[in-house]
């Protein structure tokens, strides 16, 4: 294990939706107490029959992701096995950010128990963006999170309470040695417009909520100068720094 926090970027591919193609990305935290993977990307299954696993939403969301884009594959590559992680930080459960849940044995899953409680309730995938195949495992071992929650007590990993897009999402806010502060957002900004005020946040659970979600971020990134990490946001992601490289 490093001696202090490493961030690296990772996408499962692209997803097209209205004639654009954005990444989905998942994060790698190697902290000195151990592995922490941020949400895993699109689920295997997707890569292999769209359809099969979303249904509906497949006809919504047009899937460009190999098996090899899958984010074990992706973590073999750069010498991490499944065994080693130990915790996966679900920012939320919406069908593009499940891809790790079921493929790391020794993992906690860590999670908003609003958002395991809203995702166990929803009815339709195609109005709530849940699939219930997803997370409904019996080896999963859960970490409900009530509020926001430093994972180490070191301050280094935040997970931040920002609800609107759905009803428990997470943002984290990072410390790392060398770069400083790091912004995930996930998908409480998915672009520049919606960072910008240029378009009103996606929301899926409150538009109220999210707008309350999204202020705070830009808030915490003033006070901070912190490098932001935005959602599906094409064009900041061909610049920033991806996995094999990373941020110290």
């Amino acid at each position: 294990m490093p001696a202090s926090p490493v961030l690296y970027l990772f996408d499962s591919g692209t997803l097209g939706l209205d004639g654009v193609e954005v990444p989905v990305p998942f994060f790698l935290i190697r902290h000195p107490q151990g592995d922490v993977l941020v949400d895993g990307g699109n689920p295997l299954a997707v890569a292999r029959d769209p359809h099969a696993h979303w249904g509906a939403l497949a006809n919504v969301f047009e899937v460009h992701m190999t098996e090899e884009q899958h984010c074990v594959a992706q973590l073999r590559r750069l010498g991490v096995g499944p065994d080693s992680v130990g915790h996966v930080v679900q920012t939320h459960l919406h069908i593009d950010h499940t891809g790790a849940l079921g493929h790391f044995p020794n993992a906690t899953i860590v999670v908003q128990a609003r958002e395991l409680a809203a995702a166990r309730a929803a009815e339709s995938p195609l109005a709530s963006g849940y699939v219930r195949e997803d997370y409904e495992r019996p080896e999963l071992r859960w970490q409900l999170a009530e509020g926001e929650l430093d994972l180490f007590g070191d301050g280094t990993i935040r997970l931040l309470e920002t609800p609107g897009h759905s009803a428990g999402h997470m943002s984290l806010l990072l410390e790392l040695e060398q770069t400083g502060p790091v912004l995930l957002t996930a998908d409480a900004a998915d672009n520049r417009a919606q960072w910008e005020g240029r378009e009103p946040p996606r929301a899926l659970f409150s538009r109220e909520q999210a707008s309350r979600s999204l202020e705070r971020l830009r808030e915490l990134a003033r006070q901070t100068n912190a490098l932001l990490v935005l959602g599906h946001e094409p064009h900041d992601w061909s610049r920033l720094k991806r996995a094999p490289d990373c941020y110290t």
